[in-house]
């Protein structure tokens, strides 16, 4: 273990003479209480040090980041965990001053596989396919894919073609 300059290691330390555990182990544990109050300086100070979370520090951090997800059956249904399990959310908030939600790389990696999919399509099609080209990708991509998406995703000037 590194010189104990810090409350962390110093905690550490303590946990690994006294529980008898490994110094991984210490450092989980140690990790892991401070995320249940909403503080990741621990975390932040050994993962700077080369620490690789163990499962129990990743599946909280996990639940941390997304606390409510979608049923992989449903997508409609969505499910929480309870506060005791994830007391905190960790959300990505905007340091550089700009108004607006940032970008979504979901949807814009939704858009740009579109967009690839219409070029090829209309190198195929020629001229003039334009409409059937949009009618192959909603029939292919709907109904969770609405055609208006389809037709935002494709035009070259629209900001959420991410061209």
């Amino acid at each position: 273990m590194t010189a104990i300059d810090n409350p962390f290691d110093g905690e550490a330390a303590r946990l690994q003479g006294q529980e008898n555990i490994t110094e991984q182990q210490a450092r989980d544990c140690v990790v892991l209480r401070y995320l249940k109050v909403g503080d990741t300086r621990a975390l932040a100070h050994w993962l700077e040090a080369a620490y690789c979370p163990g499962e129990p520090v990743r599946r909280l951090l996990s639940f941390m980041l997304q606390p409510v997800r979608e049923d992989v059956g449903d997508p409609d249904k969505t499910y929480a965990f309870s506060l005791e399990v994830v007391p905190f959310e960790l959300k990505a908030k905007r340091r550089d001053g700009k108004r607006g939600a940032p970008r979504n790389p979901v949807s814009d990696e939704r858009n740009q596989t579109i967009y690839d999919y219409y070029v090829r399509r209309m190198a195929e099609v020629g001229a003039g396919g334009y409409e059937s080209v949009i009618t192959d990708l909603f029939t292919l991509l709907g109904p969770d894919i609405k055609e208006s998406a389809i037709r935002e995703a494709i035009k070259a000037r629209s900001p959420k073609s991410g061209l």
